[in-house]
């Protein structure tokens, strides 16, 4: 794992570095937000951001070992589940970002919160499914911990469902939930407070 760390904040130490970079290159990035300009601020501000998250993960990497690449063999079935799943992610990123947004189903243009939230919330249902039963018993132990009585209420709304399904059920409707508040607070924000207009 630390291996993959390494050469993963690598990858996004580049990324950030020229999203920064490219985003300096853009109008008005160094000066003061007007509104309705400045479309170089969002991509130096995430750049910046990114970058520092990977020089955290290449220092985390490095003290655990990662940079140490000798002994790894390409036919590992670790590294091959790896660049399958790398792949596949690259490949549904890329289907958002370029067949999602914007696209026209029945007549009705796909706005970015509605093609953002069915992204995530296809993403993390995928992403986790395999895992649901640890992650859904990890959840409850956490929200008893610190919302005991609004666990208690889900658990009773959710009593009908039988115990083998009850972690995907629980994976679904966080996923849901999820989606549904990082598409609108990312649309808010974007719309409101960077004046940028979303599709």
């Amino acid at each position: 794992m630390a291996r993959a760390d390494f050469l993963t904040s690598l990858i996004f130490l580049a990324l950030g570095v020229y999203m920064a970079v490219e985003g300096l290159r853009m109008p008005g990035a160094g000066g003061f937000i007007v509104k309705g300009g400045e479309p170089g601020r969002v991509p130096v501000m995430l750049g910046v951001i990114i970058a520092l998250l990977a020089i955290i993960l290449l220092v985390r990497a490095v003290r655990q070992g990662g940079h140490r690449l000798a002994g790894i063999r390409l036919a590992d079935p670790d590294l091959r589940s790896g660049a399958i799943r790398c792949g596949v992610t690259a490949a549904f990123c890329s289907f958002y970002a370029v067949g999602m947004i914007g696209a026209t189903l029945w007549g009705h243009e796909v706005q970015y919160a509605a093609a953002t939230f069915l992204f995530l919330a296809v993403f993390i249902v995928g992403s986790e499914w395999g895992f649901a039963q640890e992650l859904a018993l990890q959840r409850r132990e956490r929200w008893m911990r610190r919302t005991p009585r609004l666990a208690r209420a889900v658990q009773s709304v959710l009593g009908f469902v039988p115990a083998a399904y009850a972690p995907y059920v629980w994976l679904v409707a966080l996923a849901l939930i999820q989606a549904a508040l990082v598409s609108w607070t990312v649309a808010y924000v974007f719309e409101s407070q960077f004046y940028v207009k979303l599709p």
